[in-house]
């Protein structure tokens, strides 16, 4: 079953007000008052509850943070609303059914909406310790066919028309993150009103590397944070059943969903938060010499599987540079979304208690993106010599 964690007094609800717009819209058959709110204490950005009605049936609600927002791009609940919603016209597609979008900030302080609770197990252990070894095997090709599936859907013909832009994604998204990483570096500690500072030193030229070794353009419905504990598997069977966490959705380049799925085996900055080092990265099932025991598949064969759905090689595209820049701008992408979690604290706003485990994330992600343009560029140079 999916979690219940207590709730949060700082993210409480107006549960009278909620219940009452909920029954006024006839959106949610069968619905039953009073309905009881609990903040999910897990998520670092749009803050998620339980909503549980007097019939005992449960729904998921998801809102815009309170106060200021810093990036003006950020949470926007109508575009995780849309995306859902637009997807739940694809048959078979496992996303959960949305019932209402509501932008008027007046009944619980945001805009929010609210879609089905979806019954099933997500998994927050990268390493899937629950799961048997078999299982492991079958659920990371469940959750990498899911995405090809994903990929493959044609977003204007279930009417994402608009959802973003087709063409520049890499271009867009560096100029778009190096104007936020600015911003957050601007914001104020409201206890101490020290500034937050920058990302890190080197992060305009990690940038510019990015910037100046552009991956080709392909489009596709991308969902921006694709990973095990953003879907639901089945609670007894290792396959996805829905796919959560939209907000950072968009049309993009499938190149970025693509290589983030698969970090647990090259990402050796960070692990779900934490590091990777030691005695604990020996262990790691997804270490070449572990695999076979621990059940996980290698890389190779999922990106093969996800080649046979897609109908293209991600990994070919560039003659394999595309894939190296990649991962550059997924550290870069991780930083600067650490970096405003960091914000989000200082000010206040951090949606989850245990905002503070990210910090260090910020550093490690731009430090790894870093030892990787200067290696891309000392080899640039030796090429250039010989």
């Amino acid at each position: 079953m999916n979690p219940s964690p207590p709730g949060s007094k700082r993210h409480q609800l107006n549960d009278s007000a909620l219940g009452e717009y909920l029954l006024s819209t006839g959106s949610i058959p069968g619905l039953k008052l009073p309905v009881t709110s609990t903040k999910i204490g897990y998520g670092q950005s749009n803050p998620t509850y339980f909503v549980d009605d007097a019939a005992g049936t449960r729904f998921i609600l998801r809102k815009k943070p309170s106060g200021t927002i810093i990036s003006p791009v950020a949470h926007q609940v109508d575009r995780e609303y849309r995306v859902i919603a637009a997807l739940g016209k694809v048959p078979g597609f496992p996303v959960p059914k949305v019932y209402t979008l509501c932008m008027d900030p007046n009944v619980i302080g945001t805009a929010f909406y609210v879609m089905e609770f979806v019954k099933g197990r997500i998994i927050t252990d990268p390493d899937l310790g629950e799961l048997s070894p078999s299982d492991r095997r079958k659920a990371w090709f469940s959750l990498v066919e899911t995405l090809a599936w994903l990929h493959s859907i044609d977003p204007d013909s279930i009417g994402l028309e608009g959802y973003g832009k087709k063409t520049g994604f890499y271009a867009r998204h560096c100029r778009t993150f190096s104007r936020i990483e600015a911003q957050q570096a601007k914001v104020k500690d409201i206890k101490t009103g020290q500034l937050l500072g920058r990302a890190h030193p080197h992060y305009e030229e990690i940038v510019e590397y990015v910037l100046q070794n552009l991956p080709g353009d392909r489009y596709a419905i991308v969902h921006g944070d694709y990973k095990f504990d953003n879907v639901v598997l089945h609670p007894t069977e290792p396959r996805v059943i829905a796919i959560l966490d939209w907000e950072l959705s968009t049309i993009g380049h499938p190149l970025m969903d693509a290589v983030y799925v698969v970090g647990p085996y090259w990402n050796e900055a960070t692990k779900a938060g934490h590091p990777e080092q030691g005695a604990a990265a020996a262990k790691s099932p997804y270490r070449p010499a572990n695999r076979a025991k621990s059940g996980m598949p290698d890389p190779d064969e999922l990106l093969d599987r996800y080649s046979q759905i897609v109908g293209f090689d991600p990994r070919k595209d560039g003659a394999g540079k595309d894939w190296q820049i990649a991962q550059i701008f997924h550290y870069v992408r991780g930083g600067t979304i650490s970096h405003g979690i960091q914000a989000r604290t200082i000010s206040g706003q951090a949606s989850s208690e245990f905002s503070h485990v990210y910090f260090e994330n910020t550093r490690r992600s731009l430090d790894a993106a870093l030892a990787r343009v200067r290696k891309m560029k000392e080899k640039e140079k030796s090429g250039a010599r010989l």
